[in-house]
């Protein structure tokens, strides 16, 4: 399930050379902030990169940069937490293509200056959220990660322009593909498609995705699978038929062997009330597709000063607080492959 913090828009004051002790418990979240007053320092491992009044910054938990005030400057911003996964529904196909290679980017730690165009689209969008609540402020916060994105969508797509022809090809053809085409056509069309023979285009797949046509399949129907079982009125042999499972047992067992645990095990869990302590050691399976950026599925607020702490250590009596609450979908994705040959 979805943290309290997931999209939850907050505003933070940090007193001279306070360092901020980011509260955010899941490691693949991605933090936004927006530089609102006074001066910030994002230091890097081997650089310090000051921030003023209309920077953005997004990192991870992966991360390995700080954010503090200035020594001699408190330093006001707005913050909120993203999970990627959460999107996928969202995104076409050729965005699908790419968000692994942004999300490497984000990992790092992103900075866009004042004057740059993401951050010109941005701050209006954010000053609407600062007057909404619950789902319309969720919204809102979802228009700016997508500017953002689209941003970083052109730069990737022009960083990858001088890749061979064949490979330039394949990306090509495959970021025009739908989850539909990818499922319902035969091998033999999908080889006319890349202008190739069947037998090249699974070489093709394992060269550059790491996975043959089959196990793809099979990721996007339990990817859909994982997303359907969320809806605790759904039927799992809907689920399955939905899914392109002719039987109820087949679904089973691959989705058993997938995530380690049957339908109606993973659902019991999922919808679980959520255990705020059991979040902190929680194990997040790793998806083959998401590693290879291909899942296709892929009021006013209170300013509130944090407490100095330690840095890496939480401060249990910080007040962050804000309009918004946690948004309800997420995809979890497991952590062996599909085999190949139980494809439907």
């Amino acid at each position: 399930m979805l943290g309290d913090d997931h999209l939850k828009l907050r505003l933070v004051r940090l007193q001279p050379s306070e360092l901020w002790a980011n509260q955010s418990l899941n490691e693949d979240e991605f933090t936004f902030v927006f530089i609102k007053g006074g001066i910030a320092k994002y230091v890097f491992p081997n650089a310090t990169q000051r921030l003023m009044p209309g920077n953005i910054l997004v990192f991870s938990r992966h991360s390995a940069g700080k954010l503090s005030a200035d020594d001699k400057s408190e330093c006001v911003f707005a913050t909120f937490s993203l999970l990627f996964e959460h999107m996928f529904p969202l995104f076409a196909s050729n965005e699908i293509g790419l968000l692994h290679h942004v999300m490497s980017n984000f990992k790092a730690g992103r900075i866009f200056m004042p004057g740059s165009s993401v951050a010109v689209e941005c701050q209006p969008l954010l000053e609407v959220a600062y007057t909404q609540s619950r789902l319309q402020q969720r919204s809102q916060l979802l228009r700016i990660v997508a500017a953002i994105l689209s941003d970083e969508f052109k730069s990737v797509h022009t960083q990858r322009s001088g890749v061979g022809w064949a490979e330039d090809h394949m990306i090509q053809v495959f970021e025009k593909l739908s989850s539909s085409e990818l499922l319902k056509l035969s091998v033999d069309e999908l080889a006319a498609k890349f202008s190739c023979s069947r037998r090249h285009l699974n070489r093709l797949f394992h060269q550059h995705f790491g996975l043959s046509i089959t196990a793809l399949r099979m990721e996007i129907r339990l990817l859909k699978a994982v997303s359907l079982l969320r809806n605790p009125r759904e039927k799992v042999i809907n689920v399955a038929e939905q899914c392109g499972f002719n039987h109820l047992g087949l679904f089973n067992t691959c989705f058993k062997r997938r995530y380690g645990t049957s339908p109606g095990q993973w659902r019991k869990a999922a919808l679980a009330p959520e255990n705020p302590s059991a979040r902190k050691t929680e194990t997040r399976p790793t998806c083959p597709l998401h590693a290879n950026g291909l899942c296709p599925w892929g009021g006013q607020m209170e300013i509130s000063s944090s407490s100095k702490t330690p840095e890496g250590s939480a401060n249990p009596t910080r007040r962050d607080t804000g309009a918004g609450s946690s948004a309800t979908t997420q995809v979890r994705p497991g952590a062996s492959r599909a085999q190949s040959g139980n494809a439907v």
